[in-house]
């Protein structure tokens, strides 16, 4: 296996190995041109450490030349002073960049036209919302810096949670708590003077742009169902006093509030979002499935209070009686396979409403076609198995359930924005992460990502790391015994392969 160690001890090393007049078990297996002398440095610690290694013993010169076992001893004591450090999945890193670089395009694409209507410049949504993602840049790299731990305790010691220490704090002595309740605080928000009133609903606050509540409440109750779960993973057994309250409780209050603004859609998905994370969390399948028929009776209940939304559902069967959707399956079905062409859309020349956020899925088939859904829709699948991966891999429940509630939430939003645009589902006021127009859908999953990016660190596999800004110098050994060194990383997996299957056929060789 390739063994990595800083280029300086390597110089020690080499000095204490020449001092030792080639006794010794190491000295041996250095080249020639290698067991030259180097001066001792001020780091003497680590010098010190690998010159008492080649110290020779007695009876050193009469002992046999060393064998293949001896030469895969001394191996890993070099594979000791290998260092190592965690690693994100790039991939999913990889497919945001992807997935938001295509929605600033379309974002330009589908509003240049209705900002000059209103006299502002072209590129007046473009640059709002480059302001956003780079809003949303910052909070991603925050909520991706640090130990996700730290949400259940700011000293987090892992011993004290395996013993249950962490579950008899005093109730605001626990950081997710106020995550909460901070999430929480903003709903209220929407009926104070920075609220904003569009089309009868007080959905949004306006801050200097314009942020939905319902999506800071997600982040907080992923946070506060992963931490709390992670204390104590057998409340799940107890329906009342572990699943009702104190979960179902929050989720109702919640809901409450929204239920005033109104926003249905809203309550449909963070309903979607609290089930999946209790169902993953270990709640037994009765409990879920009673939860899920409740809330549909409750569901069909509030549906048929108001008649404009009994309207939207009949709308579906018959798209004429629904302007919105009639344009929108308009703009699907102009753009064939490979679309009109970026920019050459004819629905958002006002025909069709909220052509940047609500259907610009709408617009990318029109512009882009069918092989453009179908590149987008495999983005989508691709990062949300991405964050299936990492709540696989994750160390521990609370960061299994992290991963799993970022995850859900970005695939239930994906599914309901995509299904209003075709008419499958009732117009609602659901954007498309990362693609559509608005401050609150790019920031708040942006941080999403970051705390699925976060998780994924403690859960991937470590990397060589680096000391002092210097490259680690690479030591490969030969079969002749001697150390091939450099940084030639194609002869080192080479011979990192060569040395584990080695091992793999002691091991089926060895007796059970």
């Amino acid at each position: 296996m390739a063994k990595i160690i800083p280029m300086q001890q390597r110089r020690g090393r080499d000095a204490g190995l020449a001092g030792s007049s080639g006794q010794g078990r190491q000295g041996r297996a250095l080249r020639p041109d290698a067991q030259k002398s180097a001066p001792r440095t001020a780091t003497g610690q680590g010098v010190q450490k690998n010159v008492s290694r080649t110290r020779p013993r007695r009876g050193a010169q009469n002992r046999a030349p060393r064998t293949a076992p001896q030469q895969e001893r001394k191996v890993v004591e070099v594979e000791k002073r290998v260092q190592y450090k965690p690693a994100y999945d790039y991939t999913i890193l990889i497919l945001l960049v992807g997935l938001l670089a295509f929605g600033l395009v379309m974002v330009y694409s589908s509003s240049y036209y209705v900002s000059e209507v209103k006299g502002e410049s072209q590129a007046y949504y473009f640059l709002k919302q480059l302001l956003c993602v780079a809003i949303g840049t910052v909070a991603m790299l925050a909520c991706m810096s640090f130990d996700y731990h730290k949400f259940i305790a700011l000293s987090y010691d892992a011993r004290k949670l395996e013993s249950g220490q962490y579950k008899n704090r005093p109730l605001f002595s626990k950081p997710y708590i106020w995550v909460l309740l901070l999430s929480v605080v903003t709903l209220g928000l929407v009926f104070t003077p920075l609220g904003v009133d569009i089309n009868g609903s007080r959905r949004w606050i306006n801050v200097g742009i314009s942020i939905q509540p319902s999506e800071i409440v997600k982040v907080g109750l992923i946070l506060y169902v992963a931490c709390s779960l992670g204390e104590d993973p057998r409340r799940m057994r107890n329906f009342w006093n572990g699943l009702f309250y104190p979960y179902l409780v929050i989720l109702l209050a919640i809901c409450v509030i929204i239920f005033f603004q109104p926003n249905f859609s809203a309550i449909v998905c963070i309903s979607l979002l609290m089930i999946s994370m209790l169902f993953a969390g270990g709640a037994k399948k009765k409990y879920v499935w009673s939860i899920i028929a409740v809330a549909v009776v409750f569901g069909t209940i509030f549906m048929v209070m108001k008649p404009y939304r009994v309207k939207r559902l009949f709308a579906l069967f018959n798209p004429d009686n629904s302007w919105q959707l009639k344009q929108s399956l308009y703009s699907i079905g102009a753009g064939g396979l490979f679309g009109r062409g970026l920019g050459n859309s004819m629905q958002k020349l006002l025909y069709l409403p909220y052509r940047e956020s609500d259907f610009i899925f709408a617009i990318i088939a029109e512009e882009t076609g069918l092989f453009g859904c179908l590149v987008l829709l495999g983005m989508f699948a691709l990062l949300i198995w991405r964050g299936v991966l990492t709540a696989i891999n994750a160390p521990d429940l609370t960061g299994m359930l992290i991963a799993t509630g970022t995850t859900a939430a970005l695939g239930i939003q994906v599914c309901v924005n995509i299904m209003v645009n075709i008419g499958l589902c009732p117009p609602t006021g659901v954007v498309l992460p990362f693609i559509s127009y608005g401050g609150s859908g790019v920031v708040i999953f942006m941080a999403m990502m970051g705390l699925l990016l976060n998780v994924s660190r403690y859960g991937s596999a470590p990397i060589p790391a680096k000391r002092g800004g210097r490259l680690f110098a690479v030591v490969v050994p030969a079969e002749d015994g001697t150390l091939i060194r450099g940084l030639d990383e194609k002869k080192k997996r080479r011979r990192e392969y060569e040395i584990e299957q080695k091992k793999r056929a002691k091991r089926r060789r060895r007796p059970h």
